[in-house]
C-alpha cells in the first residue's frame, strides 16, 4: 500500500477506475523493466524485439514494408527508422528494394536475425512465466479474460 501511496494513488477511497489505472501502469513498469534486463544480455531491447518479432512472424519469409511495421506496433516514423537502422547495423534484419517500386524497401529477418529469436524465445517465456507465477492460474485467467475484453472494447471504440 506504500508503494502507491508514494505514486498519489488513495487506495480503499472507492476510487477503482484509478487503482486499476495506475495499478496497470505500475506492473507494466516492472514487466518492462524485467523483460529488458533479460534482452539486454542478447543486446536487444523490448523494442528491438517487437520489431523483430512482427517481421518474422507477420511478414514471413516476404517481409514487410517500414510502414506496415509501423502500423502493427503504432510508433512514430523516426522511432522505427532509429530501430530498423540499429537492427540493420547488427545484421538481424534487411533492406531490399520491392519488386516494381525499388523506393519501397522490404525488410526481412536474417539468418542471424532468426537464430537471435530463436536463442531469446525460451528464456523470454520462462521470465514471463515467472512474473506471472505470482497469481495463480484462475487469478491469471480471470487477469487475461478481463484485459482482453477492455482492450476489445477500447479498439471498438473508435
Amino acid at each position: 500500500m506504500d508503494d502507491l501511496k508514494a505514486f498519489g494513488i488513495e487506495i480503499g477511497k472507492g476510487k477503482y477506475f484509478e487503482e486499476a489505472f495506475y495499478g496497470i501502469a505500475l506492473v507494466y513498469t516492472v514487466l518492462f523493466d524485467k523483460i529488458a534486463k533479460y534482452l539486454d544480455s542478447y543486446g536487444l531491447t523490448p523494442a528491438k524485439l517487437n520489431v523483430l518479432m512482427v517481421i518474422k512472424h507477420q511478414g514471413g519469409e516476404s517481409g514487410l514494408s517500414q510502414k506496415d511495421i509501423g502500423k502493427r506496433l503504432m510508433v512514430s516514423a523516426s522511432n522505427m527508422t532509429r530501430v530498423l537502422e540499429k537492427l540493420e547495423r547488427e545484421k538481424l534484419i534487411e533492406r531490399v528494394g520491392q519488386i516494381g517500386d525499388k523506393r519501397i524497401k522490404i525488410i526481412r529477418v536474417t539468418k542471424r536475425g532468426s537464430q537471435v529469436l530463436e536463442d531469446v524465445w525460451p528464456g523470454y517465456i520462462q521470465t514471463m512465466k515467472a512474473t506471472m507465477c505470482k497469481l495463480k492460474n484462475p487469478e491469471q485467467k480471470i487477469l487475461a479474460d478481463l484485459m482482453l475484453k477492455w482492450f476489445r472494447d477500447l479498439k471498438d471504440q473508435k
